[in-house]
């Protein structure tokens, strides 16, 4: 009660918003008719609305996306989108996508007082044009809003005004032939997208502009891109840097191993103007190369392993930088709630000598973060070394439960702490930390899918700071609590 009387008049409005999106949601689902009633034709809307991903996920547990079935109960009939497909030709389909995300955040900066609480909305609306088998065209656009967020919190992942976030032609021989080439605006995802993804917990998420060449089948193929990732402009049109600087090939093969997927990959990010630890400008060529290991065990056992090495030169400065990860599951499918235990421990090298001429602190390039180091988000793949333990319960059908707690450290004392964008979180001193301990953080989720289109949820995340940040920073506890519907049509 001691808390809730310091709250201003703001940060209780969005606690009473917090359920709205999901009692809403919940009341349509339960109560109105047309949830429950998809006709022949609206059910092949919202199939075909879907647009073809070209998207490598050899995960088991994740493999890749391909169009939903539709199934009875999963699609509005009386939503525009269902009604405007019944008047386009079948190679014609829209469909969309709306999700609404109020969240509260305390501690900016770690600074007590330095809190904020807003609302989150993102609109997408598609359109796919599928007129033989062997061309595909896809546009996506999309309007990001803040509602009641302090200007200085204002991010370009957080803010972009109606704007094109995909389009793209492909051309494949046939729905299941061996090559695709895709070329315009993309998302590229690979593996957990620890490396490279669109961080689509994000409102305005990533995506890029350049071309994609898929050869083999969905077992075994090699994806070769060369793209450059897209800008976001709060109040114009979104672009990319000049020129294509990202490049790679990533591949996926799922028959080398028994119950195993194996990920091999190499990156180039070439980037210009940068500056060296002397403060010399040059050219940067970065090499990332590695492989993604996922598979199943004996006795119920799952494993992830992922790593990845950096070499090349960042201006006249050498690079020499690594990562990994490796979690093993545990999983009891005939037990109440269905449990999934998880220990993991993440690794990334910091750069122990700022001025000798050799760079150490990882890149993590073009993640997805969102809960990879707690759900506060705060923190990303650089200097930074993590234990967690977790585990997943489904109370019912369709209702998933994750209880975590991860404990963080600096990997180098004398390199900083860094956010998940990559940029410095927290400097450490010249003379180096005194201390590595960033902090503690349990986390909650839950998510509930209410029908196979609409899901809801909610999520608490609590960060205890450790002495680095105590010492280095305000100090101060940070937190996050947010709920979530998202919407498919």
């Amino acid at each position: 009660m001691k808390r809730l009387k310091y709250r201003s008049r703001k940060y209780a409005l969005i606690e009473y918003l917090y359920m709205g999106p999901v009692v809403l949601l919940l009341l349509l689902a339960g109560r109105c008719p047309a949830f429950g009633q998809t006709t022949g034709a609206s059910a092949t809307a919202v199939e075909a609305a879907t647009p073809t991903p070209m998207v490598t996920h050899a995960d088991s547990t994740n493999p890749p996306a391909a169009k939903p079935q539709a199934q009875r109960g999963t699609a509005l009939t009386a939503f525009p989108a269902s009604e405007v497909n019944k008047a386009f030709p079948r190679w014609l389909h829209s469909s969309g996508e709306y999700r609404i995300r109020p969240e509260e955040h305390t501690a900016y900066s770690f600074a007590p007082g330095n809190n904020d609480g807003f609302v989150l909305s993102r609109l997408r609306l598609n359109l796919e044009m599928t007129p033989t088998p062997w061309f595909d065209a896809f546009v996506q656009a999309q309007d990001s809003e803040p509602m009641g967020i302090a200007p200085a919190h204002i991010t370009t992942s957080i803010k972009d005004v109606f704007d094109l976030r995909q389009a793209y032609v492909q051309f494949q021989k046939g729905e299941k032939g061996w090559i695709r080439f895709r070329v315009g605006r993309q998302e590229l995802r690979y593996g957990q997208e620890r490396l490279i993804g669109v961080s689509d917990w994000t409102n305005a998420p990533r995506v890029f502009d350049g071309f994609r060449l898929s050869l083999g089948t969905d077992k075994n193929h090699v994806d070769v891109f060369s793209a450059s990732v897209v800008i976001n402009n709060p109040v114009a049109f979104d672009n990319h840097a000049g020129g294509m600087n990202f490049h790679g090939m990533y591949g996926s093969f799922s028959s080398w191993v028994p119950k195993a997927h194996v990920e091999p990959f190499i990156f180039w990010k070439a980037l210009p103007l940068v500056k060296s630890e002397e403060g010399i400008t040059g050219n940067e060529n970065l090499w990332t190369y590695g492989f993604r290991w996922t598979g199943k065990l004996p006795l119920n056992f799952d494993y992830t392993v992922e790593t990845a090495k950096q070499t090349g030169n960042h201006s006249t400065d050498t690079i020499a930088a690594w990562a990994g990860y490796a979690n093993l599951g545990y999983s009891i499918p005939n037990f109440p709630l269905q449990p999934r235990f998880l220990i993991q421990y993440d690794y990334a090298s910091g750069d122990d000598n700022l001025k000798d001429g050799k760079v150490g602190t990882f890149d993590q390039l073009y993640p997805s973060n969102h809960d990879v180091f707690g759900l506060t988000d705060l923190f990303g793949w650089r200097n930074i070394v993590q234990k967690r333990v977790g585990v997943e319960v489904k109370p019912i059908n369709h209702i998933s439960v994750d209880v975590d707690f991860r404990d963080l450290y600096l990997a180098d004392g004398n390199d900083s702490l860094y956010s998940s964008t990559g940029s410095v979180l927290v400097k450490t001193p010249n003379t180096g930390a005194l201390h590595r301990d960033v902090g503690r953080e349990p986390d909650l989720l839950a998510n509930y899918d209410v029908r196979e289109n609409i899901t809801v949820g909610v999520g608490y995340g609590y960060l205890f700071a450790g002495r680095f940040l105590t010492e280095n920073s305000p100090g101060n506890r940070a937190s996050i609590i947010y709920t979530f519907a998202r919407y498919k049509f």
